[in-house]
Order: structure tokens, then sequence, then C-alpha cells
């Protein structure tokens, strides 16, 4: 690989863990983080061993990805990165692309390497990367225990992705991948809590509200319709029944 070029590098953990059934999980994840994105530009996504790299090359505005990253269930952690060549060249100029931005009076590398015939051992890039730092910013220190910036470095074959910063996904199984639920709608905290989780293990879920219109006020319906339009941002589409409870309730006060 020739060149630098922006791009997010999403992990995921519980998937792993899938082994049959991980092909499955992976579609699913796939297609709700293009739903995520999906409208803020073009994003080519390519699956590697082990994670999800969005080629934000011609993107207008990543920090807009970073943000919505956040809300895909089934991600365990997500980086903007830098993606480079593997010399150590390229390497070099990927660190110092990453932290040119950055104040910090600590530091330390953590690269690791996806293949093992890579010429240098994680350490050797460690230490190599490290004094490369050091010679831009002498002034700077090495932190393995509490640095101010942890700069990443993922050596594939063919390539490699440099980042400083790696924020927490929503973890758990992407929705859509453990099938469809209806949840009840209170208009309470407990019920959308409830049906978070529900998406946070894969499942797609349906709101169900029951009103007492017209024989109590209104109240409810528009709090039930805000509780789904925010719980659509983890599950991107959603429907919500509004059942008319008022005469049945009617009923049952009259025959008692």
């Amino acid at each position: 690989m020739t060149g630098a070029t922006p791009a997010a590098i999403l992990h995921y953990h519980e998937i792993s863990l899938k082994r049959g059934n991980r092909p499955l999980f992976l579609r699913h994840l796939q297609q709700n983080v293009r739903r995520a994105i999906g409208d803020l530009g073009p994003v080519r996504l390519e699956q590697l061993p082990g994670r999800i790299v969005l080629d934000l090359t011609s993107h207008p505005d990543p920090t807009r990805v970073r943000e919505r990253l956040a809300r895909v269930c089934g991600v365990a952690n997500y980086s903007l990165a830098v993606r480079t060549g593997v010399s150590r060249e390229a390497l070099r100029a990927a660190v110092g692309q990453v932290i040119a931005s950055r104040e910090f009076g600590s530091f330390r590398i953590t690269a690791r390497r996806a293949f093992k015939t890579f010429p240098m051992t994680s350490v050797e890039m460690n230490r190599d990367l490290g004094a490369h730092v050091l010679s831009l910013r002498p002034q700077c220190r090495v932190s393995l225990e509490q640095p101010e910036c942890n700069v990443h470095v993922e050596v594939l074959p063919g390539e490699a992705f440099v980042y400083a910063d790696r924020d927490p996904g929503a973890g758990g199984l992407p929705v859509g991948a453990s099938g469809t639920v209806a949840a009840l709608l209170s208009g309470g905290i407990d019920s959308p809590v409830a049906a978070w989780r529900l998406m946070k293990r894969g499942c797609r879920v349906v709101f169900v509200h029951f009103h007492s219109v017209p024989y109590l006020p209104d109240l409810s319906r528009p709090k039930a319709r805000d509780l789904v339009a925010r719980l659509t941002q983890w599950q991107y589409y959603s429907r919500l029944f509004l059942v008319p409870f008022g005469e049945i309730q009617r009923e049952v006060v009259l025959s008692v």
C-alpha cells in the first residue's frame, strides 16, 4: 500500500465467540453500520480479520461518522485512524501524522502484529516508533502505565492502521441478529431501558403502548413517541403500536 488515507476501524468482541454463526452476525453488523452512517456521505466498508474498516478517503465529515458509530450495537470499540503501508518509513510517517495536532507530555506506543512473518516484533516496533516520537517531541517522556497519548499501531498483511483515540462502542450483538421481540412502553424509565438492553442482545424491538384517550388527557402517547424516537437511534427503524385501552378500562370499572 502506498500513501496514507483516513479510515475508521471497528473492533468486535462477542461476535468472535459465535464460531459457526459468526458470518450471520457479521452481516447484520455490516448492515447496521451502513444504516447508521449512510446519510453522511460515501463510505466503503471492508471486512478484515477481527475488524471492520471504513474507508473515509472522500468523506466530508469523519467526526460525524465517529459520533454515529457510538450507537451501533455489536461494536466493542472504534477509532479514526490513518491507513498506511507496512514499511518502517510509512509507519513512522503515520505516527507523526497522528500526533501532529496533539499536545501531550507523556506517551506510549502499543503495536500489534496480525501476522507473525512481519520482520519486526511488537516490542521492536514499540521501541522504533517510540524513538521516532521522541525525535519529534524531545520534551516528552515514555509512560507505559498512564500515558497522556497512547498511539496504537495495528499491522496487517500489506497495510497498517495507526490511531490514538479508541472510543468504547455499545458492545453486545448487532440489532436484528437475534430476531424480533415486542416491548411494552409504559412511559416510565424501566421499559425503555429494558428495550435498549434487548437491542444490545441483538433483538429488533417492536414497541406497544396502551393509552386511555379520550378518557384521560393525551399525555402518554407523545411521551411514547418521544421514547421510540430516542431508541430508534440504536436500531434505525422502529414501529410503535398505540393500543386504545380506555373503553376496555371503562367496561372493567362498570362490571366490578
